[in-house]
């Protein structure tokens, strides 16, 4: 079905106003997306002492990877029950398990415990992002969602600059738990607000369809084993061979029983028909190959400031949190170029401006002026909010209404696997250079931007085919002015 056909069919309802509880709904959502990124950053900075509390950094990374695999196995469901719940009570029951997970992690008295909270934080957290999403865009009628996912994609960029920062501090105030204790009183107030204040919604009429119980399991086995795949690529590259290609193979086995199933299931647990749709289908592409631009550096430039230049947690949090200028600056910036030159043309520049900023990433080395390295993350921050946010906006617009639950699921999880991929692809490459190297020098982290530039050109080329098709859907007259 043609798009100009299918907003005729399914027509937007009326602008939301800004009244007190729209506004109260939008800061709800936002900071419920927020909390569960933000978990995983300052959870990374404790690593350190959790190592030393309960093992080797190799079973504790199971605490990373554990968290991880349960939110992609859940993420796949929360479009069927928000159709069947309502996304208000679903957000706040996520919201609810988190908290309890992030309790039982803070007092747990050994690793495996440890281990079993983080999966029930992530499970809930894997919920929590993706409703938060449907729950923000609620009744946003197609041309203001630019503007609302310019708000919540800034505040999802910042997460991950501020996180370093805050979880240093935590740390070194209340050793490892803290950075899950934290989360116990955050929850509390924002399912009070959330109880209180954000309107009931109710489910739509013949929303409340079976359960496509193989479609989940199915699902849930694909996307464990592709991040099963992904972490042991990340730890022996291709050295492990068995370990590695096992869970690849059944994770593409998996894969197509899912694919199969929803095409021929009568309720279906994700509507995988939106792929059809050429502007959907290639930002999705987009979303997924921007986990590089997104997510290397994340991992990189504070493990330069750390090791290569010897800063601490907290001096490398606040020299990373020099590139929110850059995401604020690009809120603006972004609804100005989109309405210009559309989605696809916003994400080539977005690109186009990360490149510019990784130049100088490619010469580090033990003296880099850390003017330098500040002006280029604030262009990196600027370059990375000029990226998903139009490419999410533009999948969202593409789209009936109705299947926004079903596409904000998919593509959420595509970014999180897309973000995985990258840290795996680039933590073999670093380590790869520090052993010709011998150690985490300067030299391997110029070594590994270069590695990460090549890797930026790759991705112009999805952002140059959403740029196509904006062009062919404008000549059609399907986007609005």
């Amino acid at each position: 079905m043609a798009l100009t056909e299918q907003t005729k069919e399914d027509a937007p309802s009326p602008p939301r106003a800004a009244s007190g509880p729209a506004l109260v709904t939008m800061a709800a959502a936002i900071t419920g997306g927020f909390l569960a990124l933000l978990d995983t950053t300052i959870v990374n900075v404790s690593l350190h002492e959790t190592t030393a509390r309960f093992g080797s950094i190799g079973q504790v990374q199971w605490v990373v990877t554990t968290y991880l695999m349960a939110l992609a196995a859940t993420m796949p469901a929360t479009g069927w029950l928000a159709n069947r719940f309502g996304a208000r009570r679903v957000f706040a029951a996520a919201i609810l398990l988190f908290a309890l997970g992030s309790a039982a992690c803070a007092a747990s008295q050994s690793l495996p415990e440890l281990i079993a909270a983080r999966g029930v934080a992530g499970a809930a957290a894997g919920v929590l992002t993706p409703v938060s999403t449907i729950l923000l865009t609620s009744g946003v009628p197609r041309e203001h969602l630019g503007r609302v996912q310019s708000l919540n994609g800034s505040v999802m960029l910042i997460s991950p600059l501020l996180g370093p920062t805050i979880g240093g501090l935590l740390v070194e105030a209340g050793g490892w738990s803290a950075v899950y204790v934290v989360n116990v009183p955050l929850c509390a107030g924002l399912l009070y607000v959330t109880l209180r204040r954000v309107p009931a919604d109710r489910p739509r009429e013949g929303a409340a369809k079976p359960l496509d119980v193989i479609g989940l399991v199915s699902s849930a086995a694909c996307t464990v084993c592709t991040v099963l795949a992904v972490h042991e690529f990340s730890d022996h590259a291709l050295d492990g061979r068995a370990a590695f290609l096992v869970p690849l193979v059944l994770a593409v086995a998996s894969g197509a029983v899912f694919v199969v199933r929803e095409l021929r299931a009568a309720h279906p647990l994700l509507d995988v028909r939106l792929f059809a749709h050429r502007v959907y289908r290639t930002a999705a592409i987009n979303i997924f190959c921007l986990g590089f631009v997104l997510y290397s550096p994340m991992m990189l430039i504070p493990l330069y400031f750390e090791t290569a230049r010897g800063e601490t947690a907290v001096t490398t949090g606040l020299l990373m949190s020099t590139g929110g200028l850059g995401v604020v600056t690009a809120a603006w910036l972004c609804r100005v170029l989109m309405k210009r030159l559309g989605g696809g043309g916003t994400v080539v520049v977005g690109i186009t401006l990360t490149m510019l900023a990784t130049v100088p990433l490619t010469t580090l080395s033990s003296d880099t002026s850390y003017v330098l390295l500040c002006a280029s993350l604030v262009v990196r921050g600027l370059g990375t909010g000029l990226t998903i946010v139009p490419a999410m906006t533009r999948a969202f617009q593409s789209i009936r209404p109705q299947s926004i639950p079903d596409a904000s699921s998919q593509l959420n999880l595509i970014q999180r696997i897309g973000g995985t991929v990258a840290l795996a692809v680039v933590t073999v490459v670093l380590e790869q250079a520090a052993r010709e190297r011998h150690g985490l020098v300067p030299g391997a982290f110029a070594h590994s931007f270069t590695w990460v530039l090549a890797i930026y050109t790759v991705t112009l080329l999805p952002a140059l085919a959403l740029l196509l098709a904006d062009r062919k859907e404008a000549r059609a007259g399907a986007v609005p002015a």
